[in-house]
């Protein structure tokens, strides 16, 4: 089940299946699942979208709890940043420090697009911070 969200409600957190989506004044942070890969990349991408269309200020994409992420991983992040761009959104990425989320996204150059940061925490200072 996806979500379609006029205005954010904030401090709302919704476990939508996919993926978990919490929103708050400062940012919207959509926590991945477990593994994504072709049977949910999709999924896990229009939650991400809809997020952004829906007026929050800013994204948090929170691949900490993600256990294993393909190329259609990787496109969730690219293309949700390309939508955040186009918006005028800023978004972090926060990643596992190890592991082969870690290593896929080393691998394929994600830290040259978008910005990644080690925790929640950080990334939400780090937004605070353009304020």
């Amino acid at each position: 089940m996806l979500f379609e969200v006029k205005e954010p409600v904030l401090g709302l957190t919704m476990d939508l299946g996919v993926a978990r989506v919490e929103i708050t004044s400062t940012c919207g942070t959509l926590t991945f699942p477990d593994e994504v890969d072709l049977s949910n990349g999709e999924a896990v991408l229009e939650q991400a979208v809809r997020l952004l269309d829906s007026g929050a200020p800013a994204l948090i994409l929170d691949l900490t709890g993600c256990t294993f992420c393909d190329s259609n991983g990787l496109n969730v992040i690219t293309r949700s940043q390309m939508r955040a761009t186009e918006l005028g959104v800023p978004m972090w990425v926060v990643l596992p420090p190890r592991g082969i989320v870690r290593r896929v996204s080393d691998v394929a150059g994600l830290q040259r697009r978008v910005a990644i940061a080690p925790d929640v925490a950080t990334a939400r200072e780090a937004l605070a911070a353009r304020h």
